[in-house]
């Protein structure tokens, strides 16, 4: 890791039941890092009405007030996200993406449908049908290898196998 550069922005993004929260929290945990969620609470619930109604500069302001806040409130060497630019861009245009880039370090953490479906059933959330999933599955994988990503496999891998990839990858950034 460089450490000219601070803080260090490592980002876990992924859709819904990918393991990204579970893998963020073990890696800030094991780098001694900040865990955040900038897109919690209303604010996820207003990212999605704003791409809802088709807000697309509202989505992409919101999202970059959400993670900017987050930044200047904290002072830590290491932040790492739990959702960050990826999950904005699989609610807006490319003509709206301009002002993320560049993006941060950022693993996609990736699960095949069935695991995704096995680990979003016993939550209590509200529920959509598999072709809901699949299209942003594929969205989040065309994005994360269009942009360079480090895709991490937790349907593939036990979580210490995942936890030891994403220390790997970080430790070489």
């Amino acid at each position: 890791m460089d450490k000219k550069q601070r803080p260090l922005i490592l980002a876990i993004d992924g859709h819904d039941g990918a393991g990204k929260t579970t893998m963020a929290i073990l890696l800030a945990q094991a780098l001694g890092a900040k865990y955040l969620r900038p897109f919690g609470g209303t604010t996820g619930a207003a990212l999605i009405e704003h791409a809802e109604k088709k807000e697309y500069q509202q989505v992409a302001d919101l999202g970059r007030a959400a993670v900017n806040a987050l930044l200047q409130e904290n002072d830590q060497d290491i932040l790492v996200f739990d959702r960050h630019w990826m999950t904005i861009f699989t609610l807006i245009p490319e003509a709206y993406r301009q002002d993320w880039l560049p993006v941060p370090p950022t693993t996609l953490c990736y699960a095949g449908i069935s695991t995704t479906l096995q680990r979003l059933a016993i939550r209590t959330e509200e529920t959509f049908d598999v072709a809901y999933h699949t299209g942003y599955m594929a969205q989040y994988l065309s994005l994360g290898k269009t942009f360079g990503a480090n895709i991490l496999r937790t349907d593939q891998h036990s979580q210490e196998a995942c936890l030891a990839q994403l220390l790997t990858w970080a430790h070489n950034l």
